[in-house]
């Protein structure tokens, strides 16, 4: 299996947007210790709840519990010792949004230091702002550029073409700053491997490669949130949709999301990477939209994202036949209960416009996902291309929610 890239940035920069918030654990702040035979609540502390909402919670896929109050909060089913638990949220009250913290775990005691916040909605959707930097092609003087803008708050995203100007595009949407670091591209998957879960016990997530003509690299950055630590997983890279799935799906169900495929030691291989959080992933495919108009693929990304799912990209699967071989990936996090809209605007002729329309969607909270090209009368004609827009609602975690920067 192969990025069909088609001019979308960065889908698989929900990269490592690896990245979300708090630690399962073993059922930490549990109150005595496990007996066998004996059974124990989960519960935890809600706070930041309006008067009059309602938030619902689940445990283990069910045992629905609706919450109207700040304060303790317990579910009706006792697990036995040692019986994990996965809390999260069904349904979001009105007006607010809602997170979970140290959501997931093995009871060995009472589990009652789960955290719920929740705030306004206003208050919680993200706003990303966006600059253009100097394009820079070798390793030296992108990290120093990277680190530059990193300490006032910017993540680098990726390097654009906007009409015939290079430029390096960077986000600002957390209250946090960014540290940079890149180290050689190892000759093989098992040596990658290793270097990325090193990386990853530091604090630093993968962001992506690149090769400046002289050396390959592979581009390291760490957000000061505490986010850490990372581990990833490489596997063989599927050629069929099932197999795809099945793969994606099995990773997903571990809490490792799919970073992406790289060709590396003359194998293919598929990145699999997780983070602190109680995350859990599903992956489906659709139809592939490059041969409709952009409004098809609106369409599709906004069936998708009503269900929870944020669209990746565009896959060809090298073992299936002709008009299956494309596939439109997307990707859930099934442990809340996020939305996804979606829009596509005209392309911009520059960086001074793309950065006024990108800025002006982000006050909207509508972040960038990048270019692409649509295909409406076949690939032997001319192309559409527009800017392709998504606003995530009730949304945690920057794997799920964030432009497609690393963090």
């Amino acid at each position: 299996m192969s990025i069909q890239q088609r001019g979308v940035r960065c889908m698989l920069v929900c990269l490592v947007p690896l990245i979300l918030a708090a630690c399962g654990g073993d059922g930490g702040g549990n109150d005595s210790p496990s007996t066998p035979g004996v059974t124990y609540s989960v519960g935890g502390q809600v706070t930041g709840l309006a008067a009059g909402k309602v938030v619902v919670l689940q445990n283990r896929g069910g045992d629905d519990l609706t919450v109207s109050a700040n304060g303790a909060f317990t579910f009706q089913t006792r697990l036995n010792a040692n019986t994990a638990y996965t809390v999260t949220i069904k349904t979001q009250p009105v007006g607010q949004s809602c997170t979970l913290a140290r959501a997931s775990g093995s009871v060995t005691a009472n589990v009652s230091d789960i955290g719920l916040s929740c705030q306004d909605a206003s208050a919680a959707m993200i706003k990303p702002l966006y600059l253009a930097d100097t394009y820079r092609v070798d390793r030296a003087s992108l990290l120093a550029q990277a680190n530059a803008q990193g300490g006032n708050g910017y993540a680098y995203l990726f390097g654009s073409v906007e009409a015939t100007e290079y430029i390096n595009l960077y986000v600002k949407d957390l209250a946090t700053t960014y540290t940079w670091e890149a180290l050689d591209l190892p000759a093989t998957a098992t040596a990658l491997q290793t270097q990325l879960n090193a990386q990853g016990a530091r604090g630093y997530a993968h962001a992506t490669f690149m090769t400046d003509g002289l050396v390959s690299s592979v581009f390291y950055v760490r957000a000061a949130q505490g986010l850490a630590p990372f581990s990833y997983e490489l596997l063989p890279a599927q050629t069929s949709s099932g197999a795809f799935l099945n793969q994606a799906n099995g990773q997903g169900a571990r809490g490792f999301h799919l970073v992406g495929n790289f060709s590396i030691g003359g194998a293919t291989v598929a990145i699999y990477g997780k983070d602190r959080s109680s995350a859990r992933y599903t992956y489906t495919l659709q139809a592939p939209t490059g041969e409709a108009a952009p409004e098809s693929f609106v369409a599709q990304a906004n069936a998708q994202g009503q269900l929870g799912y944020r669209f990746v990209g565009a896959y060809f699967f090298a073992g299936e036949q002709g008009g299956q071989a494309f596939k439109n990936i997307y990707v859930k996090d099934s442990s809340q209960a996020a939305t996804f809209d979606y829009k596509t605007l005209g392309a911009t002729s520059g960086s001074g416009a793309l950065l006024t329309q990108a800025n002006a969607e982000g006050q909207s909270g509508y972040f960038y996902a990048g270019p692409m090209i649509f295909f409406p009368y076949g690939y032997g004609q001319p192309g559409v291309a527009r800017n392709v827009y998504a606003k995530p609602a009730n949304c945690s975690g920057t794997v799920m929610c964030r432009p497609g920067s690393p963090l």
